[in-house]
């Protein structure tokens, strides 16, 4: 069930921002109760001024947004074991946007990238992305981000390598050599990204210390609940007949990208206000739109293959059944981690330790990595091997 939804329409209360010393806003950050340190530093300062302006009515709406599921999003932060305080991540990489695609072709208010997202099961077609539900993108940037923080112990490393482009984290790594460290890896990033933790920073104080900013909020309570769907229809369409703002639906269910909920055999919900409820239920099939429906949603990405393999002992007399997996090999090349090349074979890091016996995340140019493929995939996987680098960071990035 989704927390009960408060709506705040943010109104930004001028106040002088040099009121605010660097003493004052290191002493602020210190009270703050966290996992990972929160640094102050120039960077910090700067994001800080930002959200200070009042130019920037958004910056009072992204909090207003963001307090609306907070309370949620510790519970999820909690239950997956990760800082609370990153859920801070939401407002310093996306602003908490739910709906708008980033540059890189990540969304929602985790920027989660196409691959991530239908790695750890969302649902994305034509119609639906559930890189915008709040909570089920919290989810997988929860074991995202936990997956990073084990490979680097550092949460400040893992949170620039979430939000770093593939290619520049990768070569900012190798360059660094063995000085693995945050600021040395840091130092050869680009600088939008380099400056991910001081955002997030930033972020985190800015959640902590709106009032005391001069944000204020007229709060709208708005209680809302989840009904269900089982055919056509259209969000204009239900606002019509429940009498609900438009505008307040489309907030409420960001999930349905074209505000179409597609003709399909599964069921699907929508959030309206709980006054609402009982009107939806009596108007019955009238829910729904008559007209001819568009097609079935065209997934965006092939679907995975989720035949299930039931182990047979086979009688003496039977035919022997080939094995489902079979075995290939992969020199090691400058620059590679065992994180790029366990998305290169669809498999975990972790499996790439056991079968090579390696612990840790050291590799050595030249090493032979030994990786268990699908068999119906052997030709695809044997190739990888021999490609140039080019080629392969061509897959790394149509993945």
């Amino acid at each position: 069930m989704r927390p009960s939804l408060l709506f705040l329409f943010g109104i930004l209360f001028l106040s002088c921002f040099s009121q605010t010393s660097d003493k004052e806003i290191t002493a602020r950050l210190k009270r703050i109760q966290t996992e990972i340190p929160l640094a102050f530093n120039p960077i910090v300062r700067a994001q800080i001024a930002d959200y200070q302006k009042s130019s920037k009515p958004s910056n009072v709406e992204t909090i207003g947004k963001f307090l609306i599921f907070d309370n949620a999003l510790k519970v999820v932060f909690s239950e997956n074991k990760v800082p609370v305080e990153l859920r801070y991540a939401s407002i310093s990489l996306t602003n908490f946007n739910l709906i708008e695609k980033g540059v890189d072709g990540k969304e929602g208010p985790f920027g989660l990238r196409h691959r991530i997202a239908i790695k750890n099961g969302l649902v994305i077609t034509n119609y639906i992305d559930e890189r915008r539900d709040v909570l089920k993108s919290a989810a997988v940037f929860c074991v995202e981000i936990t997956r990073l923080y084990e490979l680097y112990r550092d949460w400040r490393l893992a949170l620039t390598a979430y939000n770093a482009n593939e290619d520049d984290w990768l070569k900012a790594y190798a360059l660094a050599g063995d000085a693995r460290d945050y600021d040395t890896i840091c130092s050869y990033l680009p600088g939008g990204v380099k400056n991910t933790y001081p955002h997030f920073v930033a972020a985190t104080y800015c959640a902590n210390f709106y009032k005391e900013m001069g944000y204020k909020t007229k709060p709208i309570s708005v209680t809302t609940g989840i009904v269900s769907v089982s055919r056509y229809t259209t969000l204009e369409h239900l606002s019509t007949l429940l009498n609900v703002d438009y505008k307040l639906l489309k907030e409420l269910n960001p999930t349905y990208k074209k505000y179409v909920i597609p003709q399909t055999t599964s069921l699907f919900y929508i959030t309206i206000p709980s006054t609402r409820i009982n009107h939806f239920y009596e108007l019955g099939d009238e829910v729904y739109v008559y007209t001819a429906p568009p097609a079935l949603p065209i997934l965006e990405e092939k679907e995975k293959d989720t035949t299930v393999i039931t182990p047979v002992i086979p009688h003496e007399d039977a035919p022997v059944v080939q094995s489902t997996t079979a075995t290939v090999y992969y020199k090691v090349r400058k620059g590679d981690i065992l994180l790029r090349i366990a998305d290169l074979y669809d498999c975990e890091v972790n499996e790439l330790r056991q079968w090579n016996n390696i612990r840790g995340n050291k590799i050595i140019v030249n090493q032979r990595l030994k990786i268990v493929v699908p068999s119906s995939k052997l030709s695809y996987y044997k190739k990888m091997d021999k490609l140039p680098k080019s080629e392969l960071n061509r897959i790394m990035l149509k993945d």
